[in-house]
């Protein structure tokens, strides 16, 4: 209880906006550094009106242009003194770097005041409840998972969060044995659902998308999993969809005014539908939709009780949602947290896809993977 509500305080004095609006208004000198050229970043804060007291540059490859503050080379970054209370990165590779070369220093991640912003509301608005769902952690590892996910996104202070170094979804304690029936809902590229057929599970794989099922068929039938091309809701009807907003295709979504139609189905449903003799863990990273996947599953859950890998970071309220539904279902859950980073074996579309970032991440000498202020998840078996 004592770390909570150390985290509480935390949250409080040291939140995005609070400490950004101190950093300008009272001048207080910071360092940029930036993994990508210097001009970039610094056109960056212009357009977002940053006013700063720019008294350092530290860069991986000299800018072109001349600035009014002193240019160092990140190999040099040890050397500069006085140490600079901030760094300013404008994104989580640069943060990786800082925290690496420059220890000693708080590392800010410039992004959105206003989703930071929210998070602390939406954190200070439901104290108690996320102090429930803190109790309800059974290992310390779980409970700093937490600590350091919410801090980590009010503050944007990178190094509060703490990555698993286990695979995507995979952490000990929730790894289906060889023979379950594992429900992935929310396939994708078909890794995730490879990756259980590997350990010798009986896999049924779920994708929305049509454009990312039709991808995914070559490896459902090369690794041997079912594919379907539907969707898992509250119950069966049909919704419109928008395919790859932003060019992910990860982040397909529900939408009104969507040009793509599919068909959800509950799970529930599917289980009676296909005679499945059990469920042995459901894995869901569904956008947002988790709680009405749950919702449909449940009778599956109440039977089985199989592990669940719930992605809790989609919606700012799913940590509280989701671990109250299911435990209104089954209070006898054992909770975990874990926030994990990406790494080539859990996408190598990816890997594939974006060598640029792969081959920064090698010449820089830094562990391939990315690790990002979201991807954390609820774990319960």
């Amino acid at each position: 209880m004592e770390k909570f509500i150390e985290l509480i305080q935390r949250a409080h004095q040291e939140r995005f906006k609070l400490v950004v609006d101190r950093i300008i208004n009272e001048k207080i000198p910071v360092a940029l550094l930036s993994d990508e050229p210097l001009e970039k970043f610094i056109s960056l804060l212009k357009e977002n009106n940053w006013d700063l007291n720019i008294c350092q540059g530290i860069v991986t490859t000299p800018p072109r242009v001349q600035t009014d503050f002193r240019i160092t080379n990140l190999a040099d970054a040890d050397k500069i003194h006085p140490r600079p209370e901030y760094i300013l990165t404008p994104g989580t590779l640069a943060a990786r770097l800082a925290v690496k070369y420059m220890p000693d220093c708080k590392t800010l991640v410039i992004g959105s005041r206003t989703r930071s912003e929210k998070f602390y509301e939406a954190f200070m608005n439901n104290l108690s409840k996320l102090q429930k769902v803190y109790e309800s952690l059974v290992d310390e590892e779980s409970r700093k998972v937490f600590r350091g996910y919410w801090l980590g996104n009010i503050t944007k202070q990178f190094s509060e969060l703490r990555h698993s170094n286990d695979s995507h979804y995979f952490t000990c304690g929730f790894i289906p044995e060889p023979g379950a029936v594992v429900i992935d809902g929310g396939v994708l590229d078909g890794t995730t659902s490879a990756l259980f057929c590997g350990l010798g599970c009986k896999v049924y794989g779920f994708e929305m998308d049509k454009i990312n099922y039709e991808a995914t068929q070559p490896l459902a039938k090369e690794k041997g999993f079912v594919l379907e091309n539907l969707g898992l809701g509250a119950y069966s009807h049909d919704v419109k969809y928008t395919h790859a907003p932003d060019g992910n295709p990860g982040a397909s979504r529900f939408d009104i005014q969507g040009q793509e139609t599919a068909k959800l189905v509950s799970l529930d449903w599917y289980v009676r539908e296909k005679g499945l003799s059990r469920v042995d863990c459901i894995k869901l990273d569904v956008e947002g939709a988790e709680l009405d996947v749950l919702k449909g599953a449940k009778t599956t859950i109440a039977r089985w009780k199989p592990i669940l890998i719930l992605s809790a970071y989609h919606k700012l309220d799913d940590f509280w949602t989701l671990m109250n539904f299911v435990k209104s279902i089954r209070p006898d859950y054992e909770w975990s947290c874990r926030h994990y980073a990406m790494f080539p074996e859990d996408s190598p579309r990816w890997l594939a896809n974006d060598s640029d970032s792969v081959n920064r991440l090698q010449d820089l000498n830094m562990e391939v993977s990315i690790k990002p202020f979201n991807e954390c998840c609820l774990l319960a078996k």
